[in-house]
């Protein structure tokens, strides 16, 4: 009966062990994806700032051809 016992507790214990891993496993992959997603917002910040410096950089010589090319633009 005491070898029963013991088979039963080295079962447990690779239960515990496989477990133990998966959920290190599991871990890692959703540390991932949150730090994947983390790099693309901030890629998308970078992309609207460089965007925003563009249009700051325009150099309007007539506002009236500007106002013209708006107004023309959000009708289509």
């Amino acid at each position: 009966m005491g070898f029963g016992l013991a088979l039963i507790g080295k079962f447990k214990l690779w239960v515990y062990a496989i477990g133990a891993a998966l959920v290190a496993i599991a871990w890692a992959y959703f540390r991932g994806k949150s730090d994947e997603a983390g790099e693309e917002h901030a890629r998308e910040l970078n992309e609207y700032v460089e965007t925003r410096k563009r249009v700051d950089d325009v150099d309007i010589t007539n506002a009236d051809d500007a106002l013209e090319f708006l107004r023309d633009r959000q009708s289509k």
